[in-house]
């Protein structure tokens, strides 16, 4: 788990959008576990948006209060074909 914090205006979302391929880098690549994102022999960004989430600032627009927060984390993987056992909260 990766959390990125910092000032107002100091580029979070920026940093997150560009992880998350939902920008173009003007230059550099996005590596992820050792592969470029997007690149020809490297992750294709489906995969990527697999195992990473963004969660926004405004918790009540981005999670659902209805669940439990275990629930909300696994929704992501679960969409993209996970089993529900998988994509949950693993305790030990």
């Amino acid at each position: 788990m990766l959390g990125i914090v910092g000032e107002s205006g100091c580029g979070k979302s920026t940093t997150a959008r560009l992880l998350m391929h939902l920008l173009t880098p003007d230059e550099g690549e996005v590596i992820f576990d050792g592969l470029g994102v997007g690149a020809r022999d490297g992750l294709i960004v489906k995969e990527l948006r697999r195992q990473a989430q963004m969660v926004f600032q405004d918790s009540y627009s981005s999670l659902n209060l209805r669940l439990p927060v275990e629930d909300s984390i696994a929704f992501g993987p679960t969409v993209h074909g996970v089993p529900r056992a998988d994509s949950s909260i693993q305790t030990t």
